[in-house]
């Protein structure tokens, strides 16, 4: 049995899907039965919590070899923050997972993870990391660049503000080179390594095959879409004033 946390989620539901077509028994961790209908095609079993609840977490790990932890936030709001989701929650899961007797922990961190508190968002998810690590099961870590897909939360908001507004700012240069890759992919590439000793106790690096600055993006976006759009760049310092 394999437990997907964030499973009604932008990776998790293709986690989901690539783990159902290679016949896995698989049990989702949802928040309410609203939420569980995102996963409903795949015949799954369901189970209801948070990762925050012991109990929980408990009840959603009996019989369970496998974890897939996918829970995180890319940005704070109200009490959810980088430190409880992406940290604590994670440690969280770890140690249920030790406690019900998990073989193995697939975790989902983020590219430039790092032990730098200047960067809250990245050593938040280098914490998580570490909680991973630490626990003594075996496991395997991704990072993955940026993701796109159907729901992505980065190129589908590029595309609502070169669609809304004539001027696209750009934080400094642009010529930041990134490897986007499909959510599609990167849910195959976990359904792959559930059950594949050669990525045990592995941190996995993974991107697309294009190097694509920032600024070659926006093009790619700006000509998809058939509109001009003028680019500002702007130091980082007056962007954060802007947002």
């Amino acid at each position: 049995m394999i437990l997907v946390t964030g499973a009604t989620g932008f990776v998790g539901r293709n986690v989901v899907r690539a783990l159902h077509t290679r016949g896995k028994e698989v049990r989702c961790l949802v928040r309410t039965p609203a939420t569980a209908r995102a996963v409903a095609d795949y015949r799954v079993a369901i189970a209801y919590g948070d990762i925050l609840n012991p109990s929980a977490l408990k009840e959603a790990m009996r019989g369970v070899d496998t974890v897939v932890h996918l829970v995180a936030i890319i940005r704070e709001k109200g009490n959810q923050s980088f430190d409880l989701i992406n940290r604590q929650g994670t440690e969280m899961v770890a140690q249920a997972a030790i406690g019900a007797g998990v073989k193995r922990l697939v975790h989902m961190s983020a590219i430039g993870a790092q032990d730098n508190p200047d960067c809250p968002y990245l050593y938040s998810k280098w914490q998580g990391e570490q909680a991973v690590i630490n626990s003594g099961m075996t496991y395997t870590i991704f990072r993955p660049s940026i993701l796109f897909g159907v729901g992505d939360e980065f190129i589908s908001t590029l595309a609502g503000v070169i669609k809304a507004f004539p001027v696209v700012p750009v934080v400094g240069s642009g010529n930041v080179r990134l490897q986007p890759i499909s959510v599609e992919e990167v849910g195959d590439m976990i359904s792959l390594v559930v059950d594949d000793p050669h990525f045990n106790d592995r941190i996995i690096e993974i991107g697309g095959p294009d190097h694509l600055t920032y600024d070659e993006i926006l093009d790619i976006i700006r000509r998809t879409l058939k509109v001009r759009r003028l680019k500002i760049h702007l130091p980082l310092h007056m962007m954060k004033s802007l947002i």
